[in-house]
């Protein structure tokens, strides 16, 4: 099975190859990543080489921030043909996943939302998006998750829609696991913190900001969240005592319920 690898490719060239789905890539996206030599991915000139080199449905892998998105979708547009599958594992506002499904509908294309998440017994690769969609893109989905590890989300936007859940959820429980270390760190008596601290798994997630667009959506679905925009808070605030600079991925549109979307 063959993908292709559109916009940012640090977060996927090395998974793709290691499942083995022979991926292709541009020659200059592959520079501009300092993979030329990479072992395992196929350069292509142009993309408009796809439409002889490869039978349909083809299969785009996109990664991009979330304001590269529509600009990325716009260079391929000339690549991308009737039938075609896109896997959005951007990581944009669901909102914007969804006009995008729609744009893309419009011209006959098959879009997919995919996200990372980590649950118990490890990662998990999320997707959202039409059945059909879905039953195109399965087995190379299952091929890039760990066995078992591919979840149906649900329909359009609803991968992107739980990443920022589970985004707010890993701010949340970054949080917690600092209060948690410094209670270890105060106990009176010989404790080894960082062995303890290490057995649970403590420094496994990380904090994403992704979770400060939670509040406002929470409010909006009427959907009640303290802890988690509490932990997205007491994250700005921490950011701005240490004077980092760490705005937010952009949203671009407005809110609107999905019903008005699609």
């Amino acid at each position: 099975m063959r993908v292709v690898l559109l916009g940012a490719l640090d977060a996927w060239l090395s998974r793709t190859i290691a499942a083995g789905l022979a991926p292709l890539a541009r020659a200059s996206d592959l520079e501009a990543a300092g993979a030329a030599e990479r072992r395992g991915v196929e350069p292509i000139a142009d993309l408009a080489e796809l439409v002889v080199r490869l039978s349909p449905p083809r299969f785009f892998l996109l990664d991009a921030p979330p304001d590269r998105v529509d600009a990325v979708i716009d260079e391929a547009s000339r690549a991308i043909e009737p039938g075609d599958v896109v896997l959005d594992c951007a990581r944009s506002w669901w909102c914007d996943t969804l006009r995008r499904h729609r744009r893309l509908r419009h011209r006959a294309l098959h879009h997919l939302d995919v996200a990372e998440a980590r649950g118990p017994a490890g990662p998990l690769l999320l997707v959202g998006g039409r059945p059909d969609a879905v039953a195109l893109a399965r087995p190379l989905l299952e091929t890039l998750a760990r066995p078992g590890r591919m979840v149906v989300a649900g329909g359009p936007g609803a991968a992107h829609w739980a990443g920022e859940v589970t985004a707010a959820l890993a701010t949340a429980r970054a949080r917690a696991e600092s209060e948690a270390r410094a209670l270890l760190e105060a106990f009176p008596g010989g404790l080894d913190a960082e062995a303890v601290a290490a057995a649970l798994g403590f420094g496994e997630t990380a904090a994403d900001g992704r979770a400060a667009w939670l509040a406002d959506d929470a409010l909006r679905l009427q959907a009640p969240a303290p802890l988690l925009a509490l932990a997205a808070m007491q994250r700005l605030e921490e950011a701005l005592e240490e004077l980092e600079d760490d705005p937010p991925p952009p949203r671009l549109g407005p809110f609107a319920w999905p019903r008005e979307i699609l």
